[in-house]
């Protein structure tokens, strides 16, 4: 079910990857990171050689972004080592709350 959301939507499919690990694999929030942040690399892989098979890529804005997700996974990494669940769950639950909110209106 996640996969075919990544595959169609995407936003927010790190969160709800760790909301399914701690929930139903009973992972700690650190290694459910972990786990998330595998799969997205592995996506995220995947998804590039399509998009450059089909001649679809704008290198520019791909090197931007990809700047930008390693800078996020560095401090939200290295937030999930130092604090834990006392800073994760509200991030996890600020984020979902507004990515519903943006689907929400979108349509």
């Amino acid at each position: 079910m996640i996969g075919i959301y990544d595959g169609f939507y995407g936003p927010g499919t790190g969160t709800f990857l760790i909301i399914a690990f701690t929930v139903f694999a009973k992972m700690s929030v650190g290694t459910a990171n972990a786990q998330a942040k595998a799969i997205n690399l592995t996506t995220n892989i995947t998804s590039l050689i399509v998009f450059l098979w089909s001649g679809q890529v704008v290198i520019i804005l791909g090197l931007a972004a990809a700047v930008f997700n390693m800078a996020g996974n560095y401090i939200g990494s290295g937030l999930v080592m130092s604090k834990g669940t006392k800073i994760v769950r509200p991030i996890i639950l600020t984020v979902l709350g507004l990515l519903f909110v943006k689907i929400l209106f979108r349509f």
